[in-house]
């Protein structure tokens, strides 16, 4: 098994697209900064919305958790699997003995580890371009939080915060694997995933126009069923001072992650008997 995860790691970085990703985080974070100056701009410095350098990975983050994140792990996940699959090249690796089930264990975590890598290199250049393009103040305001954090305190929550996230794209990642363990090309996983995160974003929008009629708590519980709106508001409420959601949001997030999870392996069981 060990062979087969190094194999795939390889296989992944032989990739363009690899490659690519890592080569556009910077691109990607000039694109945020620029916007976040424009906001700078029309807003005041006591607003947690205002952006500083120790800020700036977490607000950098936030906009694009939910759609620049998931766009690319649609993509990545669609070409390693359904790709693969569909070309033939899984056949070639069963050749060397390992089970189907066996390829897409060791895929889904070199897809993981791959999340995680670019987790970290988004964080440490984003601490780099948020020091060279804004201010550093000794404090400044955060979302939710009666006090001014100083560079200690946001530098933690900073920290948490992407964890946070990482566990979001993991729930994320499960749904996609099984779309494209299912589908039969890669348009057809392509079009699944992205009319799941298009529904994902279209249902939480359309209940706000029934909170007036709902409890708070309870609305906030349907508008957080959407794992792409516990990424946009979600662990923001999550990390202040008095949480709000907590239970919650992780629970929706490990019922994404055990059902999709579970149908990805009745459904490779089921492939695999026809192979």
């Amino acid at each position: 098994m060990k062979e087969l995860l190094l194999a795939e790691w390889e296989r992944l970085w032989k990739r363009k697209v690899t490659w690519l990703a890592f080569l556009l985080v910077p691109v990607v974070l000039l694109v945020a900064s620029s916007y976040l100056q424009k906001q700078n701009g029309v807003i005041t410095v006591d607003l947690p919305q205002y952006t500083f350098a120790g800020n700036f990975p977490v607000l950098s983050l936030a906009e694009m958790l939910f759609t620049v994140f998931n766009a690319m792990f649609l993509i990545f996940i669609t070409l390693v699997v359904t790709g693969e699959y569909r070309s033939g090249q899984l056949r070639m690796v069963m050749i060397r003995s390992y089970s189907f089930k066996e390829i897409i264990i060791a895929k889904a975590a070199v897809l993981l580890l791959f999340n995680l890598l670019f987790f970290i290199t988004y964080f440490c250049m984003s601490y780099a371009i948020g020091f060279l393009m804004f201010e550093h103040p000794q404090t400044y305001s955060v979302f939710y939080q009666s006090h001014a954090f100083n560079a200690k305190e946001a530098f933690v929550y900073n920290l948490s915060f992407y964890g946070y996230a990482y566990l979001t794209t993991i729930a994320i990642c499960c749904v996609l694997f099984f779309i494209s363990v299912i589908s039969k090309t890669t348009t057809t996983a392509v079009g699944i995933g992205v009319a799941f995160i298009l529904i994902s974003f279209s249902y939480p929008t359309l209940l706000t126009g029934f909170k007036q009629w709902i409890s708070q708590e309870l609305f906030g519980q349907l508008f957080f069923t959407s794992v792409p709106m516990i990424q946009w508001q979600g662990i923001t409420v999550m990390m202040a001072e008095k949480p709000q959601f907590v239970g919650w949001n992780f629970g929706v997030l490990g019922f994404y992650i055990l059902l999709f999870g579970s149908l990805t392996f009745l459904a490779v069981r089921k492939k695999e008997s026809f192979l």
